[in-house]
């Protein structure tokens, strides 16, 4: 049937019991007799009406009705156009990126914004910056790579008007002297002043997690009054968030999540799969052997050389300190370098699994019926190994990677776009920023355990398609290792996707390339 406002009946369920999810929404508008709705549904109506429906931010967020709807009876006031900023000349944006803008402003222009990986931050932070230019201020924008350097700069170019960018990093020197805004790589920034004395500005720190290192903290000069960070996830594994970050920015002062992006339609639905592959005899028995020197030498690190035990980002910061010779001891270099070197090595055993190669070519036909698709890596090495095997199955893959100079690497972004490549494969260097054309299919051969790196990889391959098909997710893991969901492997990205996926579906060793593919087609039907 089609219901009438369905903000009406879910204001009577949450006036009577606040904290509901949407799923005891939904069963509570069962309950009255409003079948044939979805969670989708509910969550449309909800994130639609946020003058009316606020929620706590957890997963899956419990809601209730705002202060004014409890007091005023749940009347949804008429929208208010927003005023965009004169030299604005980009698309109109999204209900949420315009809450966002409303919730940095009230918190007196500082704060981030924390939104999953192709929700559009971005805009936000060009909302934020034509703003500032029609104010008079001048806007530094700090990025951590001259790809994301060039991205922004076309942003910028592309969506203000009659406003003079610049760039400061990667051989260019543009300053805020004669230019209203500069996007500027941040280990270029941290050397300089980069606001002029006297000038009121705005900073923007893009992939602001990235900054809270003592070097990089140089950047976040204290002159800026308007300070907006820009994240996926607003988490460090160090105390970079407690000891730079936090202090100069502050806390999230608005989010984008899956719920959110998926109940306004700006990502795609998406599925996930666990595909579990064994290691050959003697992987498993050089991961062991590394696994052991790993764990020995932790050991003695924190015992007898005084590194912290966490958190783990504090633990790996200590023991390069060390291994430079920062401490004068020789005995613990000594000892750092041999952990190092046996955490590497173990990670290298898991990345080139001899089994995820196979397995990741039982996946070509999956990949040879996507539009696009990416394959994600940990080493330079394992994404030629991921290509090569690709090709060897028929389709068309190419690897993309630091170690190529600029030139290449937009001459194999451009190859993608344009269809000549089917399938990029990539170490880390496509997880944070860099715009790649819209893909439908992801593969994770290999990365760390940070939910930040997942949200980021997912990001890539969930951009709404035009005929509303779901994006497929595949994640490659070597059971009874840290990789393994079983032994806590991904936890924090599980509880993000658990409620607004599709499916996740578990696959062991013994899954034939057919059962993969049979899988991903199901998930083509019309429901």
């Amino acid at each position: 049937m089609q219901p009438g406002p369905l903000w009406v009946p879910l204001w009577q369920l949450l006036a009577a019991m606040p904290g509901q999810n949407k799923r005891q929404l939904l069963a509570g508008l069962q309950r009255m007799g409003l079948h044939g709705l979805t969670t989708t549904d509910v969550n449309r109506t909800l994130y639609a009406n946020t003058t009316t429906f606020d929620h706590d931010g957890a997963t899956p967020p419990r809601w209730r009705l705002t202060a004014a709807a409890s007091w005023h009876g749940g009347a949804v006031p008429a929208a208010v156009p927003p005023t965009l900023p004169r030299c604005y000349v980009g698309k109109e944006p999204r209900a949420w990126q315009i809450e966002a803008l409303a919730a940095w402003r009230a918190h007196k222009r500082q704060g981030v914004v924390e939104a999953v990986t192709g929700t559009g931050k971005t805009t936000v932070g060009v909302l934020a910056a034509a703003a500032a230019v029609d104010a008079g201020e001048r806007v530094l924008v700090l990025v951590p790579s001259r790809e994301l350097l060039d991205q922004w700069y076309d942003v910028l170019q592309r969506d203000l008007h009659g406003v003079l960018v610049g760039r400061h990093g990667d051989g260019h020197e543009d300053t805020l002297e004669d230019h209203s805004i500069v996007g500027a790589i941040v280990n270029s920034a941290a050397r300089y002043q980069m606001l002029p004395l006297g000038i009121p500005g705005l900073l923007i720190a893009d992939e602001v997690h990235r900054y809270g290192t003592p070097f990089f903290a140089r950047a976040l000069e204290p002159h800026f009054d308007g300070r907006l960070g820009l994240t996926a996830t607003y988490e460090r594994s160090d105390d970079g968030l407690i000891d730079h970050l936090e202090p100069f920015f502050g806390g999230v002062v608005a989010d984008c999540s899956y719920d959110r992006g998926l109940a306004d339609e700006i990502l795609a639905p998406f599925r996930v799969a666990f595909v579990g592959v064994d290691f050959t005899p003697d992987e498993q028995k050089a991961h062991d052997e590394y696994d052991d020197r790993v764990r020995s030498l932790r050991r003695r690190l924190i015992v007898d050389h005084g590194c912290p035990t966490e958190p783990f980002g504090e633990f790996m910061a200590m023991v390069n300190h060390i291994s430079a010779g920062g401490e004068g001891d020789s005995r613990a270099a000594w000892d750092a370098r041999k952990y190092l070197n046996a955490f590497n090595k173990r990670r290298e055993v898991l990345a080139e699994s001899r089994n995820k190669q196979e397995a990741l070519a039982f996946l070509a036909p999956v990949l040879a019926t996507a539009d696009r698709g990416l394959v994600f890596g940990q080493t330079m090495r394992g994404a030629e190994h991921a290509a090569a095997a690709l090709r060897a199955s028929g389709v068309q893959a190419m690897e993309i990677t630091s170690g190529m100079n600029a030139l290449k690497r937009k001459q194999r972004l451009a190859a993608f776009k344009d269809g000549q490549a089917k399938v990029l494969a990539a170490p880390r260097l496509l997880d944070e920023g860099v715009d790649v054309p819209q893909a439908d299919v992801g593969v994770i051969v290999a990365g760390s355990r940070s939910k930040l790196q997942m949200i980021q990889r997912m990001g890539r391959v969930i951009r709404p398609k035009a005929d509303r098909r779901p994006a497929t997710f595949i994640i490659l893991y070597v059971r009874g290792t840290a990789e393994d969901p079983d032994t806590g492997a991904h936890e924090g990205f599980l509880d993000q996707i658990i409620d607004v996926a599709q499916e996740i579906e578990r696959f062991d060793h013994l899954t034939s390339g057919r059962d993969l593919l049979a899988w991903h087609l199901s998930g083509r039907l019309p429901k």
